[in-house]
């Protein structure tokens, strides 16, 4: 699907409706290789929400570190998409880390990139975007 027939889409969506919209990428690795799932979510006040989703596929395994670094990465790059080219205004980035569990030691570094780059952001359990709807296009 071309951005123009997104843009249509998300235009017939939220039309006549006050909206939020957020992007999350999950990954996951399976047989040595990475796959990445970026989604992106509008959600429509009272109303339900729709989605759009990509997916990366990389030949080469990767650590966590590395690839909870890139998942930011990647959702800052739909986040410009969604800014400039959908002109949706700046979305919530939804980060697939947390206090708890493994990605506890990142918390303030991804945090720290992605406030840099000057897009508010969201973390476990309150990131959708990337543990429920990018996280189930990863499987």
């Amino acid at each position: 699907m071309d951005y123009r027939t997104v843009q249509e889409l998300v235009k017939k969506f939220t039309e006549g409706y006050k909206y939020s919209v957020f992007v999350g990428t999950d990954s996951d690795v399976k047989d040595g290789k990475v796959i990445y799932a970026t989604a992106l979510v509008v959600y429509r006040f009272g109303s339900g929400a729709t989605y759009f989703y990509t997916v990366y596929r990389d030949g080469n395994g990767k650590d966590l570190y590395s690839r909870i670094f890139r998942e930011a990465e990647m959702s800052l790059e739909m986040a410009r998409f969604v800014e400039e080219i959908l002109k949706l205004g700046k979305p919530v980035i939804h980060l697939d880390i947390g206090y708890e569990g493994l990605t506890k030691d990142l918390v303030s570094s991804v945090i720290g990139y992605v406030k840099g780059v000057g897009y508010p952001y969201q973390i476990k359990p309150d990131s959708f975007a990337a543990t429920k709807i990018a996280h189930k296009h990863t499987k």
